[in-house]
């Protein structure tokens, strides 16, 4: 790993440390756990993958769910993991799912969207699931998915750990999920809330609508 990647990871591992101070107060609806257990590096990898799901473990707000696969543990569980073959886009890594609460149950969730990283280039980017169902049935459709950060601890340090994560909810969910509000008049995105009271993101940037939020 690069002097760069080995900064961002310390940058990571000192944010979560902060996160998990403030997610200890009363009310804040959010999960912030380390790892357990080693990760090691996998060849063919993006180097940094090892050393950024080795002090990310789970993270989870309002929105989203981020989980250190355990895909990614060692190369022995690299080679053994579920490969989708005949997938148009090589068979992504999923490093994110988006949250989809249930109207039978509320407080449970199932998977909606995915955010994915490419295991050839380490780059991040937006599975968007109507899209992909497209070019499953249609090979050869001019199917673009929005890249959300060149590698994943740029990923992590800046769009879920940092300002970034307002282009996140846009992209993923639309704007309309990042301002919505709860019957208490707070932001109902819980994890944008702890951003904000760790001031990893500003008030302002929560509220500032963003033209980039679909990058070309």
């Amino acid at each position: 790993m690069d002097a760069v990647s080995r900064s961002v990871v310390g940058e990571i591992r000192e944010k979560l440390a902060l996160l998990r101070r403030v997610a200890d107060e009363p009310g804040a609806g959010v999960v912030v756990e380390a790892p357990t257990g080693p990760v090691e590096a996998i060849p063919g990898l993006p180097e940094e993958v090892a050393d950024v799901f080795g002090v990310v473990g789970r993270l989870e707000g309002t929105y989203f769910r981020f989980v250190r696969p355990d895909e990614v543990l060692g190369p022995a569980a690299w080679a053994a993991r579920e490969r989708v073959d005949d997938c148009p886009m090589g068979d992504p890594l999923t490093v994110g799912r988006e949250l989809v609460s249930t109207a039978r149950v509320p407080e449970m969730s199932v998977y909606g969207e995915r955010v994915v990283m490419d295991t050839d280039d380490g780059v991040v980017y937006f599975l968007a699931s109507d899209d992909y169902m497209w070019l499953c049935r249609t090979p050869d459709a001019d199917v673009e998915f929005p890249e959300l950060a060149p590698g994943i601890a740029a990923f992590f340090n800046d769009m879920v750990l940092g300002p970034g994560y307002v282009r996140l909810v846009d992209t993923v969910l639309g704007p309309g999920a990042r301002v919505r509000r709860d019957r208490k008049g707070r932001y109902a995105d819980t994890w944008l809330r702890l951003l904000i009271r760790a001031g990893l993101l500003s008030a302002e940037d929560a509220e500032r609508a963003r033209d980039d939020a679909t990058p070309a």
